[in-house]
């Protein structure tokens, strides 16, 4: 009788110590470091971002996250776990924001437990973003244009905002700070790099064919063009400058016109 109740109540102190048992709750720490974000990251604007969690735990079956700005869910994603007591979730995707956005992780057990912990970053705008369009209006030349003809004195003449039509389609380039532009002079098209700096960006050298009129024949002068644009309330603002040469092979005449002066006009964002 004795040895019966000894038995039983071992078997019930057994049973006390299950029931006493807690259950294991699952935790999640934030995976920082020089590949993965972490508090107060700044990143692009539609650039790829890196986040890595570690869950602990007792049979896990979840882990998701969301990324939200302002109460607006910009990206969720979640992946099943098979009763994991330990996992390193990692993830990368773009985020199309700009300002701080908030990024949370939340793991869960098969009980239901939870566990979250969450971090912002700051999202910038690309220095080349607001660049990105096309433009279209005038660019304004200021300066003079010098004729030199065989058996003819020379021949010096002013020109005040003579216009040049001019388009231009930016795109973003390689780099945050760099645009690429297809630019048109007077019918012909040149695709250039631009250096973006704050509100300004500036060109490589713009090589383009001027047909000039003179005495009603037409002379094409080889231009060379050293353009900055400024931004301004969706204007274009050009400022530079340009110098090019020509010769002029007529019947009876032979000669050069030399062309120099400075840039000016803008060109209007129209999309």
């Amino acid at each position: 009788m004795r040895k019966v109740t000894l038995a039983m109540t071992c078997l019930v102190a057994l049973a006390l110590l299950a029931s006493c048992k807690k259950d294991v709750q699952p935790t999640i720490s934030i995976v920082g470091g020089s590949e993965y974000a972490g508090q107060d990251t700044e990143i692009y604007s539609g650039d790829q971002i890196a986040v890595g969690f570690n869950v602990t735990g007792e049979n896990l079956t979840q882990i998701a996250i969301s990324v939200e700005q302002n109460g607006t869910v910009l990206y969720t994603h979640d992946e099943a776990l098979a009763n994991e007591s330990a996992f390193f979730y990692a993830k990368t995707f773009t985020i199309d924001a700009i300002g701080t956005v908030t990024i949370s992780g939340t793991v869960t057990d098969a009980k239901g437990h939870t566990a979250s912990t969450s971090f912002s970053i700051i999202c910038n705008e690309k220095p080349n973003a607001k660049f990105v369009g096309h433009y279209e209006g005038d660019a304004l030349i200021t300066g003079s244009y010098d004729v030199d003809l065989s058996n003819m004195d020379p021949i010096h003449e002013d020109i005040e905002n003579q216009p040049f039509a001019a388009f231009a389609d930016i795109s973003a380039g390689d780099n945050p700070n760099e645009v690429i532009a297809s630019i048109k002079i007077n019918n012909q098209t040149n695709t250039v790099k631009g250096i973006v700096d704050g509100n300004k960006v500036v060109f490589e050298a713009i090589n383009d064919t001027y047909n000039m009129t003179y005495q009603g024949f037409t002379v094409p002068i080889d231009m060379t063009y050293n353009i900055t644009g400024t931004l301004n309330n969706g204007m274009l603002d050009l400022e530079g400058d340009c110098k090019g040469i020509g010769d002029i092979n007529l019947v009876f005449i032979t000669g050069t016109i030399k062309l120099e002066g400075i840039v000016g006009g803008s060109l209007s964002k129209t999309e």
